[in-house]
């Protein structure tokens, strides 16, 4: 096998293994977002209940009654963390799609290293 072509199957592989990271991070976004979507909809909910309102918290299998303000004070902590982890992860995908943009144009110069010259006799 040719130097080129070695060099040609670890791109190919670093390509794929960029390709792979990207995805877990992508599924890891979708993931923090649908998080974001149903804490924004307990927040209306709780903005809607009367400063009287009964409000509980479950943990474990229990209901524990909870003060509406120290509520929307946890939920709007949650909001602000599942915003935070979305900004570090939309980082990591801009630099895991930079470097598989790299790694493919890299794998198409040695492609057209190993296709030799055009025209040639």
């Amino acid at each position: 096998m040719s130097d080129l072509q070695r060099q040609l199957d670890r791109e190919m592989d670093a390509f794929r293994e960029a390709q792979r990271e990207l995805q877990k991070i992508v599924q890891a976004r979708t993931q923090l977002e649908r998080q974001s979507n149903e804490n924004d909809l307990v927040m209306q909910e709780l903005a809607r209940l009367d400063d009287s309102a009964n409000v509980f918290k479950l943990i474990g299998p229990a209901l524990i009654k909870q003060d509406l303000t120290e509520a929307k004070a946890n939920v709007g902590k949650r909001l602000d963390f599942i915003k935070g982890e979305l900004g570090r992860v939309d980082s990591q995908i801009k630099v895991l799609q930079d470097k598989a943009v790299a790694r493919q144009q890299e794998i198409m110069k040695l492609r057209q290293r190993a296709a030799g010259p055009v025209g040639g006799n």
